[in-house]
């Protein structure tokens, strides 16, 4: 141990293979030892004790968040928040697998799906890699967790024909061109809010997806499309080109002004006075579902419908053609059970009436 010339005294000490720097203001060299010794021994207990769950996540977050896309990287903070509050003041390598899983139930109690619950757990899988790969942790919690069920998901159905018929006849009321050109071009919603006049060319008959907007908090901000996929040319439907205005070419077609895309409180309000004056209650998504329907029924190649779609996976698009095949598979056996019934309550008349 030597005295510094500021008066302190300081010890190095060799911990693991590492030189570590104690510091002590005591007067005397004696006190200074033991100050340190002190000073050591607490060292010695944090490091058994390792880092708070809160702190690994924290760095996890700095790290990884920052690489991810707008719309993901919120999603990820609204879970970690979950996770960073239960698990507050809990060193990481005291959380055990029975932890994890007593901690997943908890959302099966407080009605999560089954999806939120799985995202849940991912989270929460990634700061305990990162904790491992970091050496703040000798083996993983969750390696083995499975998650548990939730609620199952309301999926919002397409459009009904009675809807689509609304539809068709309300361009006219308050942002009634938006819900029909999502309708026909079955385009995400902030990629039509991104659009501008001059990726419409009116003469090959295309619309090119280039770009997509998201909000933070009310303001718009122009993104790349949500996959490399989703740069893509859609088709422009002659009954689209008849109702879509023209406009300078760098101005915005669904925009307040035109010059900028539509804040988040504007797109709200509009909507809202879309669904009151048509009386329907219905979602940009469950447009671009009912899109995927009219793809169905036209017969349209599920490879050709990915693309038209901006799916990156086919996996994506077969579900959705899958799940549109079944529900008509349910309506028809439905339709075929009523027309057979009633054939055989008019048979069993007939026959008592000859009888």
């Amino acid at each position: 141990m030597k005295r510094r010339k500021d008066g302190r005294f300081q010890k190095v000490i060799t911990i693991n293979g590492k030189k570590h720097f104690f510091y002590s203001t005591a007067a005397t060299s004696r006190a200074a030892e033991k100050d340190i010794a002190n000073q050591l021994l607490a060292y010695k207990e944090a490091e058994e004790k390792g880092k708070l769950f809160t702190e690994v996540a924290e760095k996890w977050e700095n790290k990884h968040l920052p690489k991810l896309e707008y719309n993901t990287s919120r999603r990820y903070k609204s879970l970690l928040k979950h996770a960073t509050s239960h698990f507050k003041g809990t060193y990481i390598k005291e959380v055990k697998p029975s932890d994890i899983e007593r901690y997943l139930s908890g959302f099966v109690r407080e009605g999560y799906t089954t999806k939120s619950i799985k995202d849940i757990l991912s989270v929460v899988r990634l700061v305990f890699k990162y904790a491992y790969i970091n050496e703040y942790v000798t083996s993983d919690p969750t390696q083995y967790i499975q998650p548990p069920k939730g609620k199952k998901s309301v999926q919002r159905e397409a459009l009904t024909d009675k809807e689509i018929d609304v539809v068709k006849k309300s361009i006219n009321c308050t942002c009634g061109l938006l819900p029909y050109f999502l309708l026909y071009t079955g385009l995400r919603k902030g990629e039509a809010l991104a659009l501008q006049y001059k990726d419409i060319n009116r003469k090959s008959k295309e619309i090119s997806v280039t770009k997509s907007i998201y909000h933070d908090g009310n303001k718009p901000y122009i993104k790349d499309t949500k996959t490399a996929s989703g740069n893509r040319t859609v088709i422009l439907l002659d009954n689209v080109a008849k109702v879509l205005p023209k406009g300078n070419k760098n101005g915005y077609i669904f925009s307040k002004t035109g010059k900028e895309p539509m804040s988040n409180s504007w797109f709200q309000c509009q909507w809202a006075a879309y669904c009151k004056e048509t009386g329907l209650n219905i979602t940009a998504h469950q447009l671009r579902h009912t899109y995927a329907t009219i793809l169905f029924e036209a017969n349209i190649d599920v490879k050709d419908a990915q693309n038209l779609m901006g799916h990156s996976d086919i996996t994506t698009t077969r579900n959705i053609y899958t799940h549109i095949r079944e529900n008509r598979l349910q309506s028809t056996a439905q339709q075929l059970n009523t027309f057979v019934s009633q054939e055989l309550v008019k048979n069993s008349k007939k026959h008592k009436n000859t009888t």
